[in-house]
């Protein structure tokens, strides 16, 4: 299932790589090509199927008939012999002939009789008496070539003649042998039947008549007319009677293997269709056989038309198909190449094809929409892009009066104070400061971001003292390779410092920074004194409407906040949530929350 499933998502996506003019012309070929190929091969197919089954019906009948026919002289023939043994004189004869008294004028008697028969049944060709030595009298039609003086004793002997009738128990035997001659099969067809004493039942001789086996082929030639069927009569092993060419061979390896002694057995191979029919009276069959060639002739025509249809279609459609294809690719292309120029930054419309049709339709769109874009790019974009980078600034800029007047008055504070070496390491402090403050980089790495407050407070504590302010950084290595705007985390540090912690006293700041969720999570939180609900909620509306605060709530550290908002939106938009929690007396938490995707956009989109 695995591999089946590999081999489709190669062929999809294959099929998805190649052009739309292949496409268009394999979707041609398929629509046009499997419904004729289908017609075709069920055409063929029921073509085949219906001359097949005729063929069979007819020949069914065709056999049937002539096994009727023959089974009616069988049963009149087998009554000839009859009334000859109805005759007393044979046993008289045949009597004196037992005791080799002379009994000629019982012949000479006895054979005008049979004469009369023979003359009556011209089926019938010779007639004789026999016994087991000898024979008593025969009678021939004289019209016929050859008669039982002719193969009794030199083909069949005495003995052999008294076998084959013994065997029937006094009831008529039909019998074929091969006399041979000039044709290489001769056959001579013998009715044998053995003749026992009315009074006695002991045997006495033999009757043999010898059947005319042109009644066979004369039944053949009247019901079949077909000159490419070929149809037989065999009789132990031996041709009978043959109308056309059959392969003799095959034929009789067929029919010594049938097994069904009453209906027509139809066998089909590549070059024969052969039915067999059993007459089961005298165990012999009727074969009738036609080459598979013959039959199916008029399908060959047939499947020649249609191949020569579907080349024709596969020209016509072919033509027709790329006609159509070149109709459609020319302004597809054209499309295609605008857009890849629309992709570059290059916006120009397309010439006009004269088009009415849905294409026509899409390419006055599309020169619509290219014009619209010029003019918003011209316009309005380039305008607003203009108006938010100078805003972005103004309010970068914005910080560093606010941060130098509280590090300056810090210095002022130690200077006072001290006047010792310590003021070496705030104005070290202070110029990491001034250096990350003064790149021109809009973005930094979260890392440098925080290292910039940790030197933050550091100047802090001078003012503070080092037991009273404290800074706790728990940040995810992954986080600290994120790059976000330049002084987004320090107006929160320092409004914390100043008014959570200076009020109280003392203080702890924490600041975590994590991914989760595929976000990154910035937290400023101190231990502070806190905001009551009320002013919250003003300062939580004043973030949301970005106006002012109130003057009461107006400080450097409070429009630094409101800042950090604006810079948010601006930046990343609603990518961006900002959030701020208090409890009075207990501390105040500000979390920042942006997609890692909006991150990584707007560091692109700043290069």
């Amino acid at each position: 299932m695995g591999k089946q499933k590999g081999i489709f998502n190669r062929f999809l996506k294959y099929y998805r790589g190649i052009s739309i003019d292949k496409k268009f012309l394999a979707a041609s070929y398929i629509q046009i090509f499997i419904p004729i190929i289908l017609i075709g091969l069920l055409s063929f197919r029921i073509s085949s199927d219906l001359i097949f089954k005729k063929y069979v019906s007819y020949t069914s009948d065709v056999i049937k008939t002539a096994r009727l026919r023959i089974v009616d002289k069988i049963n009149e023939l087998n009554l000839i012999t009859q009334d000859v043994l109805y005759q007393n004189e044979l046993y008289n004869l045949l009597e004196k002939a037992g005791q080799n008294v002379d009994y000629y004028d019982d012949v000479a008697s006895f054979t005008n009789k049979l004469r009369k028969i023979i003359l009556g049944h011209r089926d019938i060709q010779s007639i004789g008496i026999f016994t087991k030595e000898k024979k008593i009298c025969i009678i021939d039609n004289t019209s016929q070539k050859k008669g039982l003086d002719d193969i009794v004793p030199v083909t069949i002997t005495f003995e052999k003649l008294y076998n084959i009738a013994s065997n029937a128990g006094g009831k008529p035997v039909w019998y074929v042998e091969d006399i041979g001659g000039e044709d290489n099969n001769n056959p001579a067809v013998v009715i044998a039947r053995t003749i026992n004493n009315p009074r006695t039942l002991k045997f006495q001789g033999i009757l043999a008549i010898m059947v005319n086996t042109e009644l066979f082929a004369k039944t053949f030639s009247e019901l079949v007319a077909e000159k490419s069927q070929a149809i037989s009569l065999i009789g132990q092993n031996t041709f009978v009677c043959t109308k056309g060419q059959i392969n003799k061979k095959e034929v009789m390896k067929l029919a010594n293997s049938i097994k069904n002694e009453n209906g027509v057995v139809t066998y089909t191979s590549k070059d024969y269709i052969v039915n067999i029919l059993p007459i089961k009276e005298i165990d012999w069959y009727i074969v009738t056989s036609i080459p598979v060639k013959v039959l199916f002739k008029d399908i060959d025509k047939l499947r020649m038309w249609l191949i020569i249809l579907c080349f024709l279609s596969f020209m016509i459609t072919s033509a027709m198909a790329l006609l159509i294809s070149m109709d459609f690719l020319k302004p597809i292309s054209a499309i295609v190449d605008a857009t890849k120029k629309v992709r570059s930054g290059e916006y120009t419309t397309i010439d006009d094809l004269e088009r009415k049709d849905e294409l026509g339709l899409l390419i006055e769109n599309f020169n619509s929409m290219v014009q619209k874009i010029n003019h918003l790019i011209n316009s309005i974009y380039r305008e607003q892009i203009t108006r938010k980078e100078a805003e972005i600034k103004a309010l970068q800029s914005q910080l560093n009066p606010h941060f130098l007047f509280n590090i300056l008055e810090s210095i002022n504070w130690l200077a006072q104070l001290n006047g010792v070496s310590q003021i070496s390491d705030v104005v070290i402090a202070l110029s990491r400061l001034l250096e990350v403050n003064l790149k021109e980089e809009k973005f930094l790495p979260l890392e440098e971001e925080l290292k910039y407050i940790a030197s933050y407070i550091s100047i802090l504590k001078i003012n503070f003292g080092e037991e009273n302010l404290e800074l706790e950084i728990d940040a995810d290595r992954k986080a600290l390779k994120f790059r976000i705007p330049k002084l987004l985390i320090q107006p929160l540090v320092e409004n914390s410092v100043f008014h959570g912690i200076r009020p109280k006293g003392k203080g702890k700041i924490f600041i975590g920074c994590y991914v989760f969720d595929e976000k990154l999570n910035i937290i400023v939180r101190d231990d502070g004194i806190g905001i009551n609900p009320e002013k919250l909620n003003r300062i939580r509306d004043g973030l949301a409407a970005e106006f002012e605060f109130e003057q009461e709530e107006k400080s450097y550290t409070r429009i630094g906040l409101l800042n950090v908002v604006k810079r948010l939106k601006l930046i990343y938009g609603n990518d961006a949530h900002f959030s701020i929690e208090s409890v009075p007396g207990k501390g105040t938490t500000i979390k920042i929350e942006i997609s890692v995707e909006a991150i990584e956009r707007a560091y692109e989109d700043a290069l």
